[in-house]
């Protein structure tokens, strides 16, 4: 029976010191057919580990219905990769983050009366506790003290709610609820260094940049574990109308070495990213309109539709070293005070060990910092070169396992391979470079070679195998058998070889005797098949909901969020019967209503209301007739926060609709303030309020003139300050800032006729013109007050209908085939004059399509790609026909060429 224990230094497995190189992937972002080349592409890249999330509103998306099959067999997943070799870290939630929608959580927990998420809520913990016994009673057989691959579980994720009442009653119960489904293993943590830190948990870091100053203060604040970064987050996350988000592949693998010369084992988030099929992109906590693209490619090393990029060729220098140095690297840590000094770089670290120490530099993202002078405690002065990555780990006094010294190497070493007494050390350095290596206390000088065969020096006892740094991204360790140089890629076996172009020959190192053999590349006279091509694009559905009265609507006694309704994901139809005593015009304006709503009035469109630049939030003039009049709203969800106190926001249209005119009114008078009411910041936020006290404070009064008491509509957008708002010295709500601040706000309650005094409380210094981003809106009178409301679900047509009624600005659907012959090269889909939808493949919901950008192209899984006649679907919102769309063939994913 196997055991997990740790130290300061590592984890152990029964006895032997265990060091994770890691990366995240999510197995319902990945067509299940496809993850065993993820995971070797993975495992290729030097990681041992991977980390997954359980999402578990795919598992469950409706409350008591399962799912557990295809790409959301969670207990396939983990099996897969032990299959491949990989440990896994299990992240079963129940919250998740992951940029998913509701951070995992399953919509329909919203419409449960009095709970509260993310906390020792009775109602919320009888929910999880239930996933839980779903989710884990699949798991806990591949613990791995039972002979699986499970070695790490991860509580909750990001909780730094510091503030909550029950924060450590709701943490420990998911503690006690994985051991009581049978897991074993530590359970870690990732709650940004906010305490209490779980009773017999692993604190853990989280973090994009900066990480040897957040690890050094884990290690004070944690004596007693390991130190681990469990999200290197090393790309970006796009949203629509946004930029596309990356970070350099140097500048990530940088980073990711000096986390490894910290003493700190790592995970990539993401290392393969996916996509987000279907409608589970969330709402980022970025700024007020940040809906989660289609493609989750996130800048990953492994791009969205499998290829290997630049990012996946320059993180393998870094995983390689961490992974087959890895038994030196797990007895070392970080002392207290550095014990080498630079004489002409940016900083130091040493992690020093019973069996030998580490020197780690970086140049800190200054590319003109190429060399260094590491200058050992023995007085020994090495030039070290930090090409490439700009930062290397420096070998000092290792122990090696046939009981020699490898006093120090100024190239660095990417693994020490073989049996004893056939010993070899692989080091790489820059092409032509001379570097020094020094073994028991005699000093070789040694030549990198500058053409792609690895040249093999005695040194002692040990053979070094010396590779440039550009063939080094091109070294394959294949299991304890060989290592192969030269392919872009090795598969299952070391006859599955991928090679650039011009390649004409690769070379292999046995393991078992040291001999260097030359192989001669075959030639591949297999060609890609050109792009297939789409057919003609047929409409076979117009939705009838705008026109058809005759259709099956849900009856509802109010207006009612999608939850409550039961549409918990992506579009939901309204529909509202107005009656007009006399024709009228009426400027309408929806409060209440999440995300995007395209408005039609007796079939008519009107225009549409909400998020995106091709929508507005302004009020919308409509004409009504006298009579009934149908009001009928097609509402988009576009997804929920992932994170933030906001998760909780309601869908759909859940409040009235009103008759609403602009509202003037005079301009902010800014002045500062001495003091706030502490009552004014909610109980579940008061971790903020220390803070608060800290900055500095500014009021903004301005005066609201009304001939009648009604209510008035506020909102916001990029305020960059925490706020508060009082009317009429009245507290209405404390609004913290997320990446900046936005918000909606009906001020009802408290107004009265005459003048009425709105004052804005905002933290820090904001510049003169942040308070020009208010609008304020009267709202005259609900014109949906008098009818009664309707809800339908959106759904997928059945047969094709043959409506040849005009379609402008009506949804439709097309569809279009086109043939294809399977190939390695993932087939993505661009789309041209189509708006805005959802596109379908042979039945997957892929996921949704935006002109906005940043998103070219929407990828299209081999393993839903049927040989021969495949077919896409479209949902157009606006029935504008998807001319112009084209497949491509793009290997790096839809942003890299």
């Amino acid at each position: 029976m196997a055991e997990v224990t740790y130290d300061d230094r590592s984890f152990l497995l029964n006895g032997e010191r265990v060091w994770l190189v890691g990366g995240s992937m999510h197995y319902f972002r990945i067509a299940a057919e496809q993850w065993e080349d993820r995971l070797l592409k993975a495992k290729r890249a030097g990681l041992n580990c991977i980390s997954t999330t359980v999402a578990w509103n795919v598992h469950e998306p409706r409350e008591g219905e399962w799912d557990f099959e295809d790409n959301r067999d969670i207990a396939a997943f983990v099996r897969k990769a032990h299959d491949v070799g990989l440990y896994v870290i299990l992240r079963p939630g129940p919250y998740i983050g992951a940029d998913w929608d509701l951070g995992g959580l399953p919509g329909w927990l919203l419409a449960k009366s009095g709970i509260s998420l993310r906390t020792a809520n009775a109602t919320f913990m009888h929910y999880f506790d239930k996933f839980f016994s779903q989710a884990l009673s699949r798991l806990s057989d591949l613990d791995i003290s039972v002979g699986g691959n499970i070695i790490l579980v991860q509580n909750e994720n990001e909780y730094t709610l510091t503030a909550k009442p029950d924060r450590e009653n709701y943490l420990d119960f998911i503690t006690q609820l994985i051991r009581r489904a049978g897991f074993t293993v530590p359970v870690i943590s990732s709650n940004l260094f906010t305490d209490p830190v779980p009773e017999g948990v692993i604190d853990c870091v989280s973090t994009a940049e900066a990480a040897p100053a957040k690890l050094k203060h884990l290690q004070q604040r944690q004596h007693d574990a390991p130190l681990m970064v469990t999200e290197f987050r090393s790309g970006g996350v796009d949203f629509w109308s946004g930029d596309h988000q990356a970070c350099a592949p140097a500048t990530a693998a940088r980073r990711a070495m000096e986390i490894v010369g910290c003493g700190a084992m790592l995970n990539y988030s993401m290392f393969h990213g996916g996509t987000n099929f279907g409608f589970y992109g969330s709402r980022l906590a970025l700024r007020h309109e940040s809906y989660q693209t289609t493609s989750y490619d996130a800048d990953a090393p492994i791009a969205e539709g499998g290829g290997l990029t630049e990012k996946y060729y320059l993180t393998r220098l870094v995983n390689l070293t961490a992974n087959h140095m890895g038994p030196w690297l797990a007895q070392a840590a970080l002392p207290e005070e550095p014990t080498a000094s630079l004489n002409n770089a940016t900083d130091v670290e040493t992690l020093t060990g019973p069996h030998g120490n580490w020197v780690s530099v970086s140049n800190h993202g200054r590319d003109d910092v190429e060399r260094v002078e590491v200058v050992l405690p023995t007085g020994t002065t090495l030039d070290v070169a930090l090409a490439t990555l700009g930062a290397a780990v420096v070998p000092w006094e290792l122990e090696l396992p046939d009981g020699q010294i490898l006093d120090y190497s100024t190239l660095v070493p990417l693994g020490f391979f073989g049996p004893e007494g056939k010993r070899l050390l692989v080091l790489r350095g820059p092409a032509g470079e001379t570097g020094e290596v020094s073994l028991d206390g005699k000093v070789a000088r040694l030549t990198v070679p500058t053409d792609d065969a690895p040249r093999i020096e005695p040194v002692g006892p040990i053979s070094v195998v010396l590779v440039h740094n550009d063939l080094a991204m091109r070294t394959w360790p294949i299991d304890d058998e060989s290592i192969i140089f030269g392919p872009d890629y090795v598969g299952s076996t070391d006859e599955e070889l991928i090679h650039s172009a011009k390649a004409k020959q690769y070379y292999v190192l046995s393991l078992e005797d040291g001999k260097l053999s030359t192989r001669k590349v075959k030639a591949d006279t297999t060609k890609r098949p050109p792009a297939p091509r789409l057919d003609k694009w047929e409409r076979i559905h117009i939705c009838p909901e705008p026109v058809n009265d005759a259709l099956e609507w849900k009856k509802l006694d109010r207006p009612r969020d999608v939850d409550r309704i039961g549409c918990h994901y992506g579009y939901t139809w309204y529909r509202l019967d107005i009656p007009q005593e006399r024709a009228r015009k009426r400027n309408l304006l929806l409060p209440e209503c999440g995300d995007r709503a395209m408005l039609y009035l007796n079939g008519e469109p009107i225009g549409i209301w909400g998020k995106g630049p091709d929508a507005t939030r302004e009020p919308m003039a409509a004409s009504f007739k006298k009579g009934e009049n149908a009001l009928v709203a097609l509402v988009d969800n576009l997804g929920r926060y992932s994170t933030g106190p906001y998760m909780d926001e309601p869908k759909g249209l859940y409040g009235h609709i009103w008759d609403a005119k602009a509202l003037r009114t005079s301009r902010f008078k800014v002045k500062s303030a001495e003091s706030f009411p502490k009552r004014i910041i909610p109980r579940t936020l008061s971790h903020v309020t220390a803070e608060l006290d800290d900055l500095p404070l500014v009021s903004a009064e301005l005066s609201i003139p009304l001939t009648k008491p009604q209510p008035v509509h506020m909102t916001w957008t990029d305020i960059p300050h925490h706020m508060a708002v009082f009317v009429n010295d009245r507290p209405i709500g404390f609004y913290p800032k997320l990446a900046s601040n936005w918000g909606d706000l009906t001020l009802g309650a408290g107004l009265k006729k005459g003048r009425n005094t709105l004052q804005i409380l905002a933290w820090g210094e904001p510049d003169s013109d942040v308070f020009e981003n208010f609008r304020f809106y009267n709202l005259l009178e609900p014109v949906s007050a008098d009818g009664p409301w309707h809800a339908r679900p959106w759904t997928m047509p059945g047969e094709v209908d043959s409506a040849r009624e005009p379609i402008k600005n009506k949804p439709c659907w097309y569809a279009t085939t086109f043939q294809y012959t399977p190939t390695t090269v993932p087939l993505f889909v661009s789309i041209g004059v189509a708006r805005k939808g959802q596109i379908f493949l042979n039945g997957h919901n892929l996921g949704r399509f935006w002109e906005v950008g940043p998103q070219p192209a929407y990828y299209l899984p081999e393993a839903w790609l049927e040989e021969g006649e495949n077919e896409l679907q479209l949902f157009e919102e606006q029935g504008n026909w998807p001319q112009r769309c084209k497949l491509e063939y793009r290997p790096l994913g839809p942003y890299r060429e």
